[in-house]
C-alpha cells in the first residue's frame, strides 16, 4: 500500500507561485512534479518577481522557512521577508539563526499578523486558477503536466490584464 501511494505522490503536480496580492498577477511560477520541500523554490521565484516588480515585501508560508532564504531576500535584495519558523515541524528546536529567531520573536508578538495576512492572497490565485481553468490536468507525462500548469499561469495574467483593461 505505501509502495503505491509512494509511486502516486511521486507524480503529483506541484506549482509554487509568486504573487502580487494588489492585483493578483502571477510574477514568477516555478511547476514541478512529486513532493518535497519548497525552500528550494524560494530564491528563483524571487529573483524573477525581483527583475519583474518593485518587491518590498517577501511573505511565504513555513514551507520556505530557512536562514538561506532570508539573507537572499534581506541582505541580498534588501527585501523584508516575513516566514513563519518552525510552524508545521513541531519536534524542531527553537531557531538558533538570526532571521528566524527574529521571526520567531515577531510572530509570537504577532508584529507581522497584518502582513502575513497577504498570504492569503496566493491561496486565492490559486483559486482563481482552478475555478476559471480547471482543477484537473490532461498531460500524461510529468514535463507536459509543469507546462500545462505554466500555460494556465500565463492563461491567468492574460484573462487578469485583460480585464483590467476593459
Amino acid at each position: 500500500m505505501n509502495r503505491r501511494r509512494s509511486r502516486t505522490v511521486k507524480r503529483l503536480p506541484k506549482l509554487s507561485l509568486a504573487v502580487a496580492t494588489a492585483c493578483h498577477l502571477i510574477l514568477a511560477a516555478h511547476a514541478t512534479t512529486g513532493a518535497g520541500g519548497d525552500q528550494p523554490f524560494f530564491e528563483p521565484l524571487l529573483l524573477e518577481a525581483y527583475a519583474r516588480a518593485t518587491v518590498k515585501l517577501a511573505v511565504a508560508d513555513a514551507g520556505y522557512d530557512s536562514e538561506a532564504n532570508h539573507c537572499i531576500a534581506r541582505q541580498d535584495l534588501g527585501i523584508r521577508s516575513i516566514i513563519p519558523p518552525n510552524t508545521g515541524r513541531p519536534s524542531a528546536k527553537a531557531p538558533t539563526t538570526r532571521h528566524r529567531r527574529n521571526m520567531r520573536h515577531r510572530f509570537a508578538r504577532k508584529a507581522d499578523k497584518r502582513h502575513y495576512g497577504q498570504r492569503w492572497q496566493v491561496e486565492t490565485v490559486n483559486s482563481m486558477i482552478k475555478r476559471n481553468l480547471g482543477s484537473a490536468l490532461r498531460a500524461k507525462t510529468a514535463r507536459r503536466r509543469s507546462m500545462e500548469l505554466l500555460l494556465r499561469v500565463v492563461t491567468h495574467n492574460v484573462m487578469i490584464l485583460c480585464e483590467a483593461k476593459g
